[in-house]
């Protein structure tokens, strides 16, 4: 299953055979999933593929703990008038979710969000690039859901929280809410120096580009 999954995600066609039939179709999708770490890990090939994580933790708190018990009680005792109760806070989401939708394509980034991005998944040595990439895409969502137009610290570490834990190299018995303490600290001075560092790369590239062109006119 796992193959057939990445070979899928990966050509953007499936292909499905039965003893004499062979049949294929474009395939585009999104892998949503859910599971249990203590069942026994996944191929790295297969977690990368998840955009994001979300870690589920059990809820200690009583008060939290007796709301979800009344409100599972009165959706049993009447679904309908339950959803006519919350419909209100749903319809709110919905349309915060479509203005979003709408102000996504004009949300902007810089050369240091890029460069913080980077800098940040070379220092948790993540492997390959899909993690930049996810991070920087889930920071321009993030921004649009709050109703700003340029990408911010916050959407940046909001995105590394959630694109990060199934891509990490975790030891046995690690603390989680430590590492992303961490990995927050961390992200504040990489802010501090990336400045510097985009403008040494800008000065770099552009001094490149006067010589090349210099060579290209002496010769």
């Amino acid at each position: 299953m796992v193959d057939l999954l990445l070979d899928s995600a990966a050509m953007g066609v499936n292909v499905v055979e039965r003893e004499s039939i062979s049949f294929s179709h474009p395939s585009r999708f999104i892998l949503v999933g859910t599971m249990n770490p203590e069942e026994g890990d996944l191929r790295p090939q297969l977690l990368d593929r998840f955009s994001l994580c979300v870690d589920i933790q059990s809820i200690s708190d009583a008060e939290s703990r007796m709301k979800i018990l009344e409100r599972t009680l009165l959706f049993e005792r009447s679904p309908q008038e339950f959803s006519e109760r919350w419909y209100p806070q749903e319809q709110t989401l919905s349309e915060k979710i479509i203005q979003a939708r709408e102000l996504l394509p004009n949300v902007i980034y810089t050369q240091r969000d890029i460069y913080t991005v980077a800098e940040l998944m070379a220092e948790m040595k993540v492997d390959g690039h899909r993690g930049d990439i996810v991070i920087l895409k889930t920071a321009l969502a993030h921004a649009a859901f709050l109703g700003r137009d340029r990408v911010t610290l916050e959407d940046i570490l909001t995105a590394a929280e959630l694109a990060l834990p199934h891509r990490l190299k975790r030891l046995p018995f690690q603390d989680t809410a430590a590492e992303f303490q961490e990995l927050s600290e961390r992200l504040q001075q990489i802010r501090q120096e990336s400045q510097d560092k985009v403008d040494q790369i800008t000065e770099t590239s552009d001094t490149s580009g006067t010589q090349k062109k210099k060579t290209t006119v002496n010769q």
